[in-house]
């Protein structure tokens, strides 16, 4: 019996290969579900664009979704990660560090998607509420709002009412606000960022003087 010489390649390599491949994809599709729509982009043009076949695609990523969420999932770690490198308090007020976070939080977004595709993931958060798309997509909400308590817990004043406050609670009724310009953002595509900050950071503002004594409104 013949004996084939077979080069294995090393696994490091292999490994490589496969993260390369699986990047080339995430960014293929980026640029094609931008530019053409997710609707309007298959996989079968992904895989054309990258050079790879089509079922080496499906094997990466088993649905259109769930490129999708990889591209979001993907960015949100880069995001985060960048945020966290920049200090939580500034010395300018609780305010401006909180409206600081939320202006990168939608700067980060628009980074990951443009307002079209985020359109398409928050439709299809909707579409399958008890998909896994939509409880990994979830986790982000999670992630966002642990970043808003970690700038509270820092928080030394005290409260209108005196004493302490609960920093998660006051984290999820400020995200939640966030999260409300930003919908209302991202809906209207003519709307600029600065539109969508210039409504938002006086409301948090005047939230944030109706529960700290030393924060005002106007500062």
């Amino acid at each position: 019996m013949e004996k084939t010489l077979v080069e294995d390649k090393p696994p490091g390599l292999r490994s490589r290969q496969k993260t390369q491949r699986r990047d080339a994809i995430l960014t293929t599709a980026k640029r094609l579900f931008e530019q053409n729509g997710i609707e309007n982009t298959t996989m079968a043009a992904i895989a054309a664009d990258v050079g790879v076949s089509t079922p080496t695609v499906f094997n990466y990523f088993g649905t259109r979704d769930e490129l999708l969420l990889a591209i979001i999932l993907d960015g949100h770690v880069r995001a985060v990660e960048s945020n966290r490198r920049i200090p939580m308090r500034s010395g300018k007020g609780l305010a401006a560090d909180l409206t600081d976070l939320l202006t990168r939080f939608t700067k980060y977004s628009m980074e990951i998607f443009n307002k079209p595709v985020w359109r398409y993931a928050d439709s299809a958060a909707i579409r399958q509420p008890k998909s896994e798309f939509v409880q990994r997509y979830a986790q982000i909400d999670e992630v966002l709002r642990e970043e808003i308590e970690n700038v509270l817990r820092d928080q030394p004043s005290e409260t209108r009412r005196g004493g302490g406050f609960d920093t998660a609670a006051l984290a999820a009724i400020i995200y939640n606000h966030w999260n409300a310009h930003y919908i209302a953002f991202i809906k209207d595509d003519d709307m600029s960022m600065e539109a969508h900050l210039g409504a938002l950071s006086p409301q948090i503002r005047e939230l944030l003087s109706l529960v700290f004594a030393d924060e005002h409104p106007d500062a």
